[in-house]
């Protein structure tokens, strides 16, 4: 009989984050890609009175290398945070797109890093996605600065 295991415990934490932005990557533009994806969101998480993470995630993506379309997420499943300086937020579950073909089982990953805040002078925000389809077949990517937009992330 094989020996039972414990699965992994994921746990979310206080979190708050906000905002839109708009990052563009030379190496992922061509003829047809025009290099740029977008996020909007608004998640948060008290453990005090939420049962589950909550809010809402758009991606639209036009990237050489990957599905271009609308990621929408159907759920939050897990958003952490840490950081006083450069609060910086990762939250993952699952959704809707409209690429083609349907991208079956689609599950985000997603990563902000608030480096400033809005028009202000510094490191520009950082925002990072991956899909992937319900086989572990990468269906979207990308990560890099914020060149319009802000996000603002509040940790516990």
């Amino acid at each position: 009989m094989p020996a039972l295991s414990i699965p992994a415990f994921h746990v979310s934490d206080l979190t708050k984050a906000k905002g839109a932005g708009e990052v563009f990557i030379q190496s992922r533009k061509d003829a047809t890609s025009s290099g740029v994806y977008s996020m909007q969101l608004d998640v948060r998480f008290d453990p005090a009175v939420d049962e589950y993470p909550q809010g809402s995630l758009v991606i639209r993506a036009d990237l050489s290398d990957s599905a271009k379309g609308i990621f929408k997420a159907s759920s939050i499943e897990l958003i952490n945070s840490y950081g006083k300086h450069n609060p910086t937020v990762y939250l993952t579950g699952r959704c809707d797109d409209t690429v083609q073909p349907d991208a079956k089982g689609c599950r985000f990953w997603v990563m902000i890093a608030n480096n400033k805040s809005a028009n202000q002078q510094g490191t520009p925000d950082i925002a990072g996605f991956a899909i992937h389809d319900r086989t572990g077949n990468r269906i979207a990517y990308g990560c890099g600065p914020v060149r319009a937009g802000d996000f603002e992330v509040m940790p516990k």
